[in-house]
């Protein structure tokens, strides 16, 4: 166990934030194009990792589950499923839904952008042996 762990999983819930900020923002670049379905990131990492591990093959003849790289992301872009009708032109963007994901992503975003100087800060105290840092 690293000393950074905690700092390192602080990380990725920020590059995900800030994926999906971009591409829920991106989602409003295109309300006036025809034919558009909103897109969102869907989380993928921890619990396949977890769920390969629990079902790794106990017994010859069980069959293996497919293994993926380890560089490959924790997320990946799907189209949007809270997607409610479309507008005459085929377009599913609604700027109230995007705006209120953007809202709530930029919160969470914030609270971990917190917990992460707070982290950060502990490492800082813990260096100069407990005096202000």
């Amino acid at each position: 166990m690293s000393i950074l762990d905690g700092v390192e999983h602080l990380r990725g819930g920020l590059d995900y934030h800030l994926a999906r900020h971009n591409l829920l923002t991106a989602n409003l670049a295109h309300v006036d194009t025809p034919g558009f379905r909103p897109l969102d990131l869907e989380r993928t990492g921890a619990f396949e990792g977890t769920l390969q591990a629990a079902m790794a093959t106990t017994q010859p003849g069980h069959i293996a589950m497919a293994t993926t790289s380890a560089t490959a992301s924790p997320w990946h872009v799907v189209e949007d499923a809270s997607v409610q009708g479309t507008s005459s032109d085929g377009n599913a963007v609604s700027l109230d839904r995007e705006a209120v994901k953007i809202a709530a992503n930029q919160m969470r975003y914030d609270a971990i952008a917190s917990l992460t100087q707070n982290e950060l800060s502990g490492l800082v105290w813990a260096a100069n042996d407990g005096r202000g840092g």
